[in-house]
């Protein structure tokens, strides 16, 4: 009986240490892509404050700016 009892707890721990390393991989994962994404806002930060065309392109796709020299037509 007792020997059952172990085999028992054995197995149980090996599942659960199975799924505890299943799930870290997994989240390695997670971090990894959320360090790309940091990395990649950013970079995006850093040229927003300085560089003049991507702050150009971001005022007019993000808030619909034009300059002032020109006319806006309308399509429908």
């Amino acid at each position: 009986a007792t020997f059952a009892i172990c085999v028992a707890v054995t197995m149980r721990t090996r599942t659960k240490m199975s799924l505890a390393s299943q799930q870290y991989v997994r989240m390695q994962a997670d971090v990894e892509g959320l360090r790309n994404t940091n990395q990649s806002l950013r970079l995006e930060i850093e040229q927003l404050r300085t560089d003049p065309r991507t702050i150009e392109v971001a005022a007019r796709s993000r808030l619909n700016m034009v300059r002032a020299n020109e006319i806006v037509i309308p399509v429908e």
